[in-house]
């Protein structure tokens, strides 16, 4: 058989393998199936270079599948904590507090030192959000991000399932059904509440830092009142939505972590593999993980590894107690 034919016949078995998945066609899976394409015709010889170029392209739809839904459910909750957030953001909020920043601070006579205007606006700051603790809307921010701890856990539980079963050609799971079965498995897990108080604290922290800032600059600049509520509003209501973001994007991979761990002891896994997500935005850190791999399970590395981290990890488990999230 010609190379050229080989490669046409590989491309098909890899187009099959990823059909199988139910996973989207990615940047990374259009890469890996012109590497499963050369790999092919280099290795014409082998009787069993189609079927591993077929299961290639089940492993890379799989891997594309399961980065696909983690980010949809990173920005369903990233909405869903934004708005929750947005709703506690209110002129009245920075009243009191940046009266009396300015009154610290004396800003209607001369302007006081640098570091005083950044340490006074700093301790406004913090006392302004701190006070957010104690409106009607704090419940349903708190109950929110507990949510997405929830959905990152029981999302992590699923991928977990996910790669135990590519690994072994098991298909036919039911990402939706395994997600709601595990889902309402965490319904009532107490320690979620102080999680979610933890990257509550998180979030504050961010905006603290960012407000603290931005009422700095005003105070430095000679802002009045009126300019410092209209650029405290605008922050917290708009551009601080980026705190959010990235603490919701750092929750929800952290509680899918720690749902895959989980699962791996209850089920007496005794090593775990790293996997990255395999393109440019990849760490040294991680890579290391990676290469170390396998790790014993009391011993692997934190994950994530840092804010943003999109690693995952894996490890062969039996499919039994699971039976009911797959269709065929």
């Amino acid at each position: 058989m010609s190379a050229h034919s080989i490669a046409l016949a590989a491309r098909e078995a890899f187009a099959a393998g990823w059909a199988v998945s139910g996973g989207p066609m990615t940047g990374r899976v259009r890469i890996a199936c012109v590497e499963a394409v050369r790999i092919a015709v280099e290795q014409a010889d082998d009787p069993q270079i189609l079927e591993a170029t077929l299961d290639l392209g089940k492993l890379e739809g799989m891997w594309a599948l399961l980065f696909q839904r983690r980010e949809k459910l990173t920005d369903q909750y990233t909405a869903a904590v934004t708005t929750a957030w947005r709703k506690l953001i209110r002129p009245r909020l920075f009243r009191d507090g940046l009266h009396h920043l300015r009154a610290q601070l004396g800003l209607v006579e001369a302007a006081p030192d640098p570091a005083a205007i950044r340490a006074a606006a700093l301790a406004a700051a913090r006392g302004i959000l701190v006070s957010l603790a104690t409106t009607s809307g704090w419940a349903a921010l708190r109950q929110t991000i507990r949510d997405a701890l929830a959905a990152g856990r029981a999302e992590g539980i699923v991928n977990a399932v996910a790669i135990a079963a590519e690994r072994v050609g098991r298909i036919g799971l039911d990402w939706d059904i395994a997600f709601d079965h595990a889902y309402q498995q965490l319904a009532r897990l107490d320690e979620l509440w102080s999680e979610a108080d933890t990257w509550l604290a998180r979030l504050l922290d961010r905006a603290t830092t960012d407000l603290g800032r931005l009422l700095a600059e005003q105070a430095a600049n000679g802002g009045s009142y009126e300019d410092m509520l209209d650029a405290a509003s605008t922050l917290l209501d708009t551009a601080d939505v980026n705190a959010v973001a990235f603490v919701v994007d750092w929750a929800l991979t952290t509680g899918a972590d720690q749902g895959a761990l989980t699962l791996y002891t209850s089920e007496g896994v005794q090593a775990v593999d790293w996997i990255t997500a395999g393109d440019g935005r990849v760490c040294p850190t991680c890579e290391d993980n990676e290469t170390g791999s396998p790790w014993q399970i009391n011993s692997v590395p934190q994950a994530p590894a840092h804010p943003l981290c999109r690693c995952v990890l894996a490890a062969d488990m039996n499919l039994t107690r699971f039976a009911g999230w797959f269709t065929t």
